[in-house]
């Protein structure tokens, strides 16, 4: 049995951050939780998820999930959720919990934004250097 062809697609996309393989499309996700520092998709591409019970794990609140794996590097990029006890509107079986920190975002153009999630939080207290025309002082 060989490896699965990688599939291509013209969309925004998020791509594995080892070998940039594209892994889902920007509009299927769902939301951010912050608190795991995870995506959440309802449909992701190029990924392995075993099947094998063996595989699966139970988590503390009941959750059956099994690791994501990249298609191309095998790299771990999150979990798919297989069972839950109480599902609600986004958290319910068979969405993909990816992790904020292994992958990036590739635009229509195919250009690759490599900032870390979070990368636009800005820090309110930060001191800023310089002012405006503070440089314009022997004018």
């Amino acid at each position: 049995m060989g490896r699965p062809f990688i599939l291509h697609y013209e969309d925004d996309c998020i791509h594995c951050r080892s070998c940039k393989t594209r892994v889902g499309f920007i509009r299927d996700h769902l939301f951010t939780n912050i608190g795991d520092e995870s995506f959440i998709f309802h449909t992701v591409f190029n990924v392995e998820v075993p099947e094998d019970k063996r595989y699966h794990q139970v988590e503390k609140n009941g959750r059956t999930v099994a690791d994501t794996y990249c298609i191309k590097c095998g790299n771990l990029l999150g979990r798919k959720l297989i069972a839950i006890d109480k599902p609600c509107s986004y958290i319910r079986e068979g969405v993909f919990f990816i992790s904020l920190h292994k992958v990036g975002h590739t635009n229509q153009d195919g250009g690759v934004n490599e900032q870390a999630a979070g990368a636009n939080v800005q820090d309110g207290d930060a001191d800023e250097q310089g002012g405006t025309n503070e440089q314009n002082d022997e004018q």
